[in-house]
């Protein structure tokens, strides 16, 4: 989903989808696929999975038809002279640098620098634009990392903790349940 997080941002901007008849076909397909399998009632690890990737598929696909609008409205040049545009573009280039480096840097100075804007320049933007400062995006961005790598691999919590670049598990740990309420081991137990 952090690859497809310039949609939903765009979105905001163009709230409004004119679906082709393929699109809308498509979705309906999902949809109808994912309530002929919640309603088979079988509760096993596959028929999980099996909705999963119907969620999954029916996300894909409403992004493809976001991406498809905003390919359509991309050929205004004006757009990228507003303040929005700018706005859109460093958002944009922020995502970018975040997640190429989010593992190793969290501080907004950092990314400032890569975008060549100061720490609070970037901040105010990002909270003009999102709604969110840089350092909400970063920790959303380590903490969603974090649980993935606590659900889906088989690293211990130090591993973890030290592929993600914390000094150690304990600080880890810290950091992790002051964004979640919860320690790592306790999110890794939820089922």
């Amino acid at each position: 989903m952090k690859q497809l997080l310039h949609l939903f941002m765009a979105v905001r901007e163009h709230p409004y989808l004119t679906l082709s008849d393929e699109e809308w076909s498509d979705i309906t397909r999902s949809l109808e696929e994912i309530s002929g399998e919640w309603h088979r009632q079988r509760r096993d690890s596959l028929s999980e999975e099996i909705l999963l990737t119907l969620f999954r598929a029916l996300a894909y696909r409403i992004c493809r038809a976001i991406d498809d609008q905003l390919g359509q409205r991309s050929g205004d040049k004006q757009a990228k002279d507003t303040a929005r545009g700018r706005n859109a573009f460093y958002f944009n280039t922020f995502i970018e640098e975040l997640s190429r480096n989010y593992m190793q840097e969290r501080s907004v100075g950092f990314y400032a620098e890569r975008l060549h804007l100061t720490p609070k320049y970037l901040t105010t933007l990002l909270r003009t634009t999102t709604g969110r400062t840089a350092t909400e995006w970063i920790d959303e961005y380590v903490v969603l990392e974090a649980k993935n790598l606590l659900k889906y691999s088989t690293m211990n919590i130090q591993e973890i903790a030290y592929y993600l670049h914390f000094s150690n598990q304990s600080f880890f740990g810290k950091y992790f349940k002051q964004h979640t309420g919860m320690t790592p081991s306790a999110y890794r137990s939820i089922k």
